[in-house]
Formats: structure tokens, C-alpha cells, sequence
């Protein structure tokens, strides 16, 4: 399909009945927020919203997309993400909203690749960083970073490169193209540079060394957020803090009081707030702390935290949470039934408490493409009768 096609396709989803309606749900719809999947901050404590998303390897199965294409030439990931959203549009009946805008991603490498981390680019997924070279391996290296540069650290020049080339190709276009926000937190990015157990190991034996790398990354992010609002002429807006690998029994709230907030704080207050703190990890030992990061606007809640205690917590400073389950155990090896009552103790825990949405995300083909649509139907049915909207 031509672009001009999938654009004009793309915009009468944005401009349909369906997508109004569903806008409702939501209090970012109206805000800037693309990454490679849609995340929306629900405006309800009841009749909640529910959305579903598989992730890049996921569509590279069912749609044919070349990774290594996608990530390598900018016409292909613009007409692949019109594609994979037109397919969503088409194939999941949730309450995802479909944005009047079109992004730039590199996946989760993009901050590592700001100080020098290898990126290894694969054929049917995102990109990831060379674990086993890792660049502060030897932790002298810190010292020899060079300073951050806009339009020459890392993935920067191809980025300004993508950006030029979708204005080009959607000429007046009514899409906004989006430049790109940064996503990992300072101690995510870290353990790219450092590997998690050297990471780890120096909150004890170095923690002047951890100050430090924590603070040069965190100094680079700032760098990022000052210099794109300058570029782009739009006002700073507040930052995201994805965390997949803190969580508990690795990290306690008193480490991550001590070592790894005070970078959160700085950035948070840099950018006007955070808009969405991310982990997939255990993390209700810390949803006090996290509560507590100013401005903060919504909260990930993965598979195997506490949900009505994180209704608690969240609901009394009226922060959004988003309540994700885990695709394989809840979606692939549970029965309808067993989907149903899991949803129903989610409602439970939540309804009339917080606001909130349910979301079956990171959905991966692990067996035949019809499998796969198969159960994705299975779960949106059981969602869609435990919240009807």
C-alpha cells in the first residue's frame, strides 16, 4: 500500500465516530505521548477502559514488517506504524485512541546509545544494546565520555535524519510528526552502559562511582529534554521514567530512596513533572516513594505488583494507574472463565477507587499467527464483559 493510501486510511480512523468515543475515555488524549504503543492516562474510576497491544515482533510476525528495515530506513517505519495501527483499528475493538500524529522510535536503546553503547539491530524485533561489551565495563570510561550533543551523540543524527524525512514525505499532511522524548530512567539506561550485576554491586563497594554515572546520565537527559524544547519551539513537557528492572527482592525503597530517585527528583522538576513511571517488576514497596515524585501523572502496574493497594495509594492523590497483565499467563494459558474472574478481581480491587485502565500488552506470536488473534479475541470478549464502557 502506497502512503498516500495508508495516510488517508490512518485519518479517517482519527477522524471516525469510534475514535471520538473513545476519546472520552482518556485525559492524554489530547497530549503528545506516541512511543512505538499508544499508552492512555484513563479519566475513570468506573466503566473503565480497557486496551490491547502486541509488541514490535508481535506485528513483524502478522503483518511481514522487516525489522531491520524498520529500523534502518525512515519511508518504511512511517508506512509500517500506519499499517500496524490501521491493522489494530481493524482487528481489536478496545478503546485505544488513535493520535493525529506519527513518531520516531528506536526502541529502549535509544538513551544507552547517547554514551557509545553497541547497538545490535535483529531481523524480527527492536533493536538492543551488546550485553556483553558493555561501555563502562571499565568504570575509568565514565571520565572519557564526551559531552552530549543534540544533533551528533548516539542516535541523534539519524533521528534529526527520520524527522526530516517524515516532514518530507507527509508534505501537508495534517499529521504532526513527534520528535522523540527520552523514556529510560537514569538507573535503566545505567545498567546498559554498566550490566545489572556491576550496577548492583557498586551501590556497595562504589557508591561515589554510582553517584557519579547516575548523575552524568541524568545530566544528559536534562541536556535532551532543554535542547529538543528549543528545536521543536514547543514548551518542555513533562518526562516518562520506564524502570522495568526495579522491583523487589533485587532493590529495597531504601536503596532506591537513596540511589536512584534523587536523579528522578532532578529530572522531574527539570521537565515539569513525570507523566508516566514504568516497571514491570514488583514494585509495591515502592508506591509510596513514587507517589511522591512531583507532578506525577500516571503509574504502571505490572502482573505481579498489588493492585488494591496500589488503588490506595494512587487514588488518594487522584494519580491515574495502569493495570497491565501478563500476555502469556493471562492471556495464552487462561480459559475465558478464568479471564473473566481475574478482570472481575481487578474491578473489584479498583472500582469507584482510582482511575484506571486494563491493558493485555506486549503480546508476542509464540506459536501460529491464528493462535495468537485467536486468544487476543478470547481476552477483548472477557474484557469487554467485565467492562462494557
Amino acid at each position: 500500500m502506497e502512503l498516500n493510501e495508508l495516510t488517508n486510511k490512518y485519518l479517517d480512523i482519527v477522524n471516525s465516530e469510534k475514535n471520538r468515543e473513545n476519546k472520552k475515555y482518556w485525559d492524554n488524549a489530547d497530549e503528545r505521548y506516541l512511543v512505538e504503543r499508544w499508552r492512555g492516562r484513563s479519566s475513570r474510576r468506573t466503566d473503565t477502559p480497557y486496551t490491547m497491544a502486541m509488541d514490535i515482533s508481535g506485528y513483524a510476525r502478522v503483518l511481514g514488517i522487516d525489522c531491520l528495515k524498520y529500523y534502518s530506513d525512515p519511508e518504511t517505519q512511517l508506512k509500517e506504524q500506519l499499517r500496524y495501527a490501521i491493522w489494530e483499528y481493524e482487528n481489536i475493538d478496545c478503546q485505544r485512541y488513535f493520535e493525529d500524529a506519527v513518531f520516531i522510535s528506536f526502541g529502549s536503546v535509544f538513551e544507552a546509545a547517547m554514551f557509545g553503547a553497541k547497538i545490535n539491530y535483529l531481523p524480527a524485533q527492536a533493536p538492543w544494546y551488546d550485553e556483553q561489551d558493555s561501555v563502562l565495563k571499565d568504570k575509568a570510561n565514565l571520565l572519557k565520555l564526551p559531552p552530549f550533543d543534540f544533533y551528533r551523540s548516539g542516535l541523534c543524527p539519524i533521528v534529526h535524519e527520520y524527522y526530516g524525512q517524515y516532514k518530507k514525505l507527509l508534505g501537508d499532511t495534517p499529521l504532526d510528526v513527534m520528535f522523540p522524548l527520552t523514556l529510560r530512567s537514569p538507573f535503566s539506561t545505567a545498567i546498559m552502559l554498566r550490566g545489572f550485576e556491576n550496577l548492583l554491586m557498586d551501590i556497595y563497594d562504589d557508591p561515589e562511582f554510582f553517584k557519579d554515572l547516575m548523575d552524568t546520565i541524568t545530566g544528559y537527559l536534562k541536556e535532551y529534554a532543554t535542547e529538543r524544547a528549543k528545536f521543536t519551539g514547543e514548551p518542555m513537557t513533562p518526562g516518562m521514567l520506564f524502570n522495568d528492572e526495579i522491583s523487589t527482592p533485587m532493590l529495597s525503597n531504601g536503596m532506591y530512596e537513596e540511589f536512584i530517585l534523587p536523579g528522578e527528583l532532578e529530572l522531574a522538576r527539570h521537565w515539569g513533572g513525570v507523566r508516566y513511571w514504568h516497571s514491570c517488576g514488583v514494585t509495591q514497596d515502592f508506591y509510596e516513594t513514587v507517589s511522591n515524585l512531583p507532578g506525577l501523572k500516571m503509574m504502571h502496574i505490572g502482573p505481579w505488583s498489588d493492585i488494591p493497594r496500589a488503588a490506595a495509594v494512587f487514588g488518594a492523590k487522584d494519580i491515574a494507574i495502569e493495570i497491565c497483565v501478563n500476555a502469556n499467563r493471562d492471556m495464552y494459558e487462561k480459559t475465558f472463565d478464568e479471564m473473566v474472574s481475574q478482570l472481575n478481581e481487578i474491578k473489584d480491587a479498583c472500582d469507584g477507587k482510582v482511575r484506571y485502565s486494563v491493558r493485555c500488552d506486549g503480546i508476542a506470536v509464540l506459536f501460529s499467527e491464528e493462535e495468537c488473534l485467536s486468544k487476543m479475541k478470547e481476552w477483548e470478549r472477557a474484557a469487554k464483559q467485565v467492562f462494557p464502557g
